[in-house]
């Protein structure tokens, strides 16, 4: 009777460890790798939370740019990092989605050797072209560009971006050939489109917004299911006849190495789903036409699945695979 009293003080001393380390956890700075330069995409969403999360846990929240290899370096670099959630990860869509299906190989497995934590944020793009365009909508886009084949050229920020890919789904639903032209990146993008050299382009609202609002680009659709609250007047490219099925979006989301504790897994997506939910970080990111999200595990990991298998069929039909 004595060693059953005494194994089970032994087991409710080690539940009370287990839960008070559980609570204590973070008791080192935590680290957020972002796979971009500083400055792009995804850093400055991940400097503003970082921030807050940094006062929520009462440590050191640093983030670490490790850009290089369409963001395959810093996320090998999480995925290789102990499991002990003191390295997290804000992705963009490319590394954790795109990749798989368009590079021959890679050093990670981005559905076994990374967890998926939460959603951060869903950044819509916005199909601009110059103010003197024969077009002010997708429809008469679609009908210019079937009376005129090959006569409309699109602007991405590269092969097997998302910029490229969403226009590639617009070919594919709306039944028309377009002429890609692709460039290193968004800022020579928009340059081009300004300067009319380029006839449409999808352009993540951040960059493509403010030039909509001086009245240099014209606005022809929004690439998410509705209209976004940054602009508002703006129609979703789904509300075409025929293009019902239209939706893709640039994204960003929290990972963290296989092997995390579920506990320490379930902190990180409520804490950080609590800072998305601030006002003053809702507001600033709201502004820049970005949707704060902060959705739970299972129901993030059930949305990549789906973008995985969205992303490949049009890699497919796009012929990049």
């Amino acid at each position: 009777m004595k060693a059953w009293k005494l194994l089970a003080a032994c087991v409710a001393v080690l539940g009370c460890v287990a839960g008070a380390s559980a609570q204590e956890w973070p008791q080192k700075p935590v680290k957020i790798v972002v796979p971009y330069p500083a400055g792009a995409g995804v850093d400055p969403v991940a400097r503003l939370v970082g921030q807050k999360l940094a006062d929520r846990w009462k440590q050191n929240v640093i983030v670490d740019n490790k850009p290089g290899g369409s963001g395959t370096i810093g996320a090998t670099s999480v995925a290789r990092a102990p499991a002990d959630g003191l390295t997290i990860m804000m992705s963009a869509t490319a590394e954790v989605v795109i990749n798989q299906f368009i590079m021959e190989k890679m050093q990670y497995d981005p559905e076994t050797d990374l967890v998926p934590v939460t959603l951060a944020v869903r950044l819509p793009f916005i199909l601009v072209t110059h103010p003197s365009s024969p077009y002010s909508s997708v429809a008469e886009l679609v009908a210019f560009a079937k009376k005129n084949p090959g006569k409309v050229t699109y602007a991405s920020s590269g092969p097997g971006t998302p910029q490229h890919l969403a226009a590639v789904l617009l070919e594919q639903l709306g039944g028309v050939q377009l002429v890609h032209v692709p460039y290193k990146g968004v800022a020579p993008s928009i340059t081009d489109l300004l300067a009319n050299h380029v006839s449409i382009g999808f352009a993540g609202l951040p960059a493509g917004l403010p030039h909509v609002q001086k009245g240099a680009l014209k606005p022809l659709a929004v690439s998410s299911k509705v209209s976004s609250p940054a602009a508002p007047q703006v129609p979703p490219v789904a509300a075409t006849p025929g293009l019902e099925q239209f939706e893709l979006n640039q994204w960003f989301g929290i990972w963290v190495p296989k092997g995390t504790p579920e506990p320490i897994v379930a902190q990180i997506q409520r804490d950080i789903a609590a800072v998305l939910q601030m006002p003053e970080v809702k507001d600033t990111l709201e502004k820049q036409g970005a949707q704060p999200s902060g959705m739970p595990t299972a129901e993030f990991a059930k949305f990549v699945r789906g973008e995985r298998k969205k992303f490949e069929a049009i890699v497919k039909h796009a012929k990049l695979d």
